[in-house]
């Protein structure tokens, strides 16, 4: 047909001087090569998109999918939520989770439990008489082996708590110093605390050198031979002193670094506990015997004394922390 032509993309006639299609919009002023038909890839769909990809087509094979990752750190449901103070929440929440353990590791024990020894050899002779005369041999056997568990109780109770508050305390100092890095890098003040933490350092790496762990039941059981239980109370003895004089020192440095760092933390400036003439003790049990009730005494109270210093230490931390 004269004076029209036709737009080789959708068909529509079109005057012969027009430069775009009414139909469809495209230029006609300059066809292209090929053919009238629109281009090959137009003609029927894609091949990909004729049916929906086979992953979808049919339920995921069992044991095939998985939990996507929860949002915000929450533990995946089945799995058991992290400790807490051990890893979750950085070191502000390892030193919530060091403070929060202390009501199972600091045990405070009453000055009574110097009478123990004396309450498990009466218990345990009654035992003994009792079962004798009841089974023989046997009974005599059995009541000598129950007086014993109950004269170590103790010197178990005193090693446990010894031993478990020093991890304890272990955790929360190391917990202190990557608070105290972080806080530094943060403000941009980690130049100003270093020799905080280069002393807050060496604190920890002598204490961690020097006290040793005591495994409670080992020593508890070596403990029943008189010799080895005098060295036991010694060491007992020995550990609250020269344990919090560096647990003072670190809470010293602590405090100067947290001024720097705008945390207002107050602490004692004395230490807490008196050094004890443990030699002579130890020298005077072993010549009267109920010297050993006064030691006893001196190792339950210097140790419930520290616990309860930094007890109040620990709470104006978290206050500050939260």
């Amino acid at each position: 047909m004269d004076g029209t032509k036709t737009c080789p993309y959708c068909g529509k006639l079109a005057n012969a001087d027009a430069q775009f299609c009414q139909g469809c919009g495209r230029s006609i002023s300059s066809p292209p090569q090929y053919s009238e038909q629109p281009p090959q890839q137009y003609q029927q769909p894609p091949q990909n998109y004729q049916q929906p990809p086979q992953q979808y087509n049919q339920p995921p094979q069992q044991g095939g999918w998985q939990q996507p990752a929860p949002a915000y750190g929450a533990p995946a449901y089945g799995a058991p939520a992290q400790p807490y103070g051990q890893s979750y929440g950085g070191a502000k929440g390892q030193i919530a989770g060091a403070i929060q353990n202390r009501g199972m590791t600091d045990d405070i024990m009453s000055g009574i439990w110097i009478l123990w020894p004396v309450l498990a050899v009466i218990v345990g002779v009654v035992l003994i008489i009792a079962l004798t005369i009841l089974i023989g041999l046997i009974g005599l056997v059995i009541g000598a082996i129950i007086t014993l568990v109950l004269y170590c109780i103790l010197n178990y109770k005193l090693l446990k708590r010894m031993d478990e508050h020093r991890k304890r305390e272990m955790a929360l100092r190391m917990a202190i110093i990557s608070y105290l890095k972080e806080k530094g890098a943060e403000t941009q003040r980690a130049q100003l605390i270093a020799n905080e933490i280069s002393a807050l350092e060496s604190i920890n790496q002598e204490a961690m050198y020097k006290e040793k762990e005591r495994t409670p039941v080992l020593w508890t059981i070596l403990s029943l031979l008189p010799i080895v239980n005098l060295v036991v109370m010694y060491f007992l003895a020995e550990f609250p002193f020269d344990h919090d004089k560096r647990w003072h020192a670190f809470t010293q440095y602590t405090q100067a670094a947290c001024q720097k760092l705008g945390i207002n933390i107050m602490t004692p400036s004395w230490s807490t506990i008196k050094e004890r003439p443990n030699v002579l003790l130890l020298i005077l049990t072993l010549l009267f015997s109920v010297v050993a009730f006064v030691w006893y005494y001196f190792i339950i109270k210097d140790l419930n004394d520290h616990f309860t210093a930094q007890w109040q230490f620990e709470d104006q931390l978290m206050a500050q922390l939260r």
